[in-house]
């Protein structure tokens, strides 16, 4: 008996040896972030004190804080209670603004926007329209590890009617041409189609026809021979900027103002009393009838209410916004004043200003009532020619801007996060915090879910897995105004 007591014994004591000899295998990484409060899109919810490893630009593990692990990290981060946020989206964007090509802006100085995108937290955008080329350039230099970017999806040219707005548009000369114009784009790898304003209504729907049979999405502003209703009957995937909603919303202008308005010889009368008009007969009933046709239809809308904010309250916004002019290009910062740009122009007349007003406060309303009515929305802000649109930083502006529209933080950050990678179809890879996906990730020093403005403290970012802090932030932003104070383009270009 006392032998096998003794044999237990022994079993006991080196079974408990052997178990307390084992370890969890070591955790390997490139960059092991501790004590970090990551934010759940989804859910509104947080999980404090975590862990998270990173391995080339994948997370690889998630742990709470609490779980010992033995980690071999290249590089450590104690995060020090900050938050961890997926990285943001700008989805109305211009880089490359063909409105501003006749500025004769160098290449190089374009090249400098984009990491301004990335060092506010946006670590992707949908380049609305531009030259494709250049986009490929920027891609494969990122790639090279020579520019710091976002990634980009991109549309290249706009598609327009014959004779388009902007330089640089694919300007379709009749329904017959849509197929050769659409298929050579799809071949130069384009990743979606964007018409444009002057599209010919039947030129508009031979274009959705063909798309739709090639499953290939197609957006942008809502032809004016065209209404919002067909737009999204048709299959427009996103509808950009509001555009064309009050017209389908408002009364039809009676003959007798219709007369009026004709015989004003002033563009700017004309469309001060058309637009009074249509403010003042909107139905927000029909409207949100027309809402509901987008929500059950699934089309999205980018309302890039920040471009109408800046545009309306231009003089008052300029006063705040002014030193951030030093972080761009010279030719932006002379494009950006009523000298050269088309949406500054008549700012000495009070009743075309008020009327931009009034279109902003029922835009607000607008975007209310759709997110009411459950349309999905996209952030964006439209940077480029636009005025104080500045990248990077323009789009926490337009969240904000969502907010003011009656968005929660919540729900206005999705719009910069869960709602452009679904819109997008790659959430398999982007949108949260968690294994297995792309180290895109935004750390910030307080909670936007508390105040959507928190998204200005930005500590640091990831692209990609690779780690952007404090000290890379402030080189980035030092040199970006050094460059353009040394100046690469001057008016003389123009002469």
């Amino acid at each position: 008996m006392k032998g096998i007591l003794r044999g237990i014994f022994l079993a006991i004591l080196f079974g408990s040896t052997s178990l307390s000899c084992k370890h969890n295998p070591k955790i390997k990484g490139d960059l092991l972030l501790t004590n970090v409060n990551i934010i759940d899109i989804q859910s509104g919810e947080i999980d404090y004190g975590q862990q998270v490893v990173i391995e080339g630009n994948r997370i690889t593990h998630r742990l709470e804080g609490h779980e010992e692990s033995d980690f071999e990290a290249i590089k450590t981060v104690n995060a020090g209670n900050k938050f961890l946020i997926p990285g943001l989206w700008d989805m109305h964007t211009h880089p490359d603004d063909p409105e501003v090509w006749r500025m004769q802006p160098p290449m190089e100085a374009k090249d400098r926007l984009l990491p301004l995108f990335v060092i506010h937290g946006v670590t992707g955008i949908r380049d609305m329209g531009g030259d494709l080329n250049l986009v490929k350039r920027w891609r494969e230099q990122y790639s090279d590890g020579k520019l710091l970017a976002p990634k980009i999806f991109a549309c290249g040219p706009l598609l327009d009617g014959p004779n388009p707005m902007w330089d640089g548009s694919a300007g379709i000369d009749g329904p017959e041409k849509v197929e050769q114009v659409v298929d050579s784009l799809m071949a130069e790898g384009i990743d979606f189609l964007k018409v444009y304003s002057l599209l010919p209504r039947d030129t508009y729907m031979a274009l959705s026809r063909y798309a739709n049979s090639l499953d290939f999405p197609f957006v942008g502003h809502v032809p004016f021979t065209v209404l919002p209703s067909e737009a999204a009957n048709t299959g427009m995937k996103s509808q950009e900027h509001l555009l064309e909603i009050l017209k389908e919303c408002s009364a039809q202008i009676p003959d007798k103002l219709l007369k009026e308005i004709r015989g004003m010889k002033d563009g700017v009368q004309k469309s001060v009393a058309a637009n009074n008009f249509r403010i003042g007969s909107y139905d927000a009933g029909q409207a949100n009838a027309l809402f509901g046709l987008f929500a059950e239809k699934e089309i999205w809308h980018c309302p890039t209410l920040s471009m109408w904010q800046k545009n309306a309250w231009f003089e008052e916004e300029l006063k705040k916004d002014k030193e951030l002019f030093a972080y761009l290009p010279k030719y932006l910062q002379a494009y950006w004043t009523p000298k050269y740009n088309d949406h500054l122009q008549n700012r000495d007349n009070q009743e075309y200003i008020n009327v931009k007003k009034r279109l902003y406060q029922l835009y607000l309303e607008m975007v209310r009532d759709m997110h009411n009515k459950g349309v999905m929305l996209l952030a964006g802000t439209d940077m480029g020619a636009n005025p104080l649109c500045f990248p990077g930083i323009g789009l926490h502006n337009e969240l904000k801007t969502l907010v003011q529209a009656g968005l929660s933080p919540h729900e206005a950050l999705k719009t910069a996060t869960t709602h452009p990678v679904d819109f997008l179809e790659i959430e398999e890879d982007y949108g949260s915090v968690e294994v297995g996906k792309v180290a895109d990730l935004v750390l910030l020093d307080k909670n936007p879910l508390d105040n959507i403005a928190n998204l200005q403290y930005v500590f640091a970012v990831l692209r990609d897995g690779k780690f952007i802090g404090p000290k890379e932030i402030q080189e980035i932003k030092t040199s970006t105004k050094a460059v353009n104070a040394a100046g690469d383009w001057t008016e003389d270009e123009l002469k």
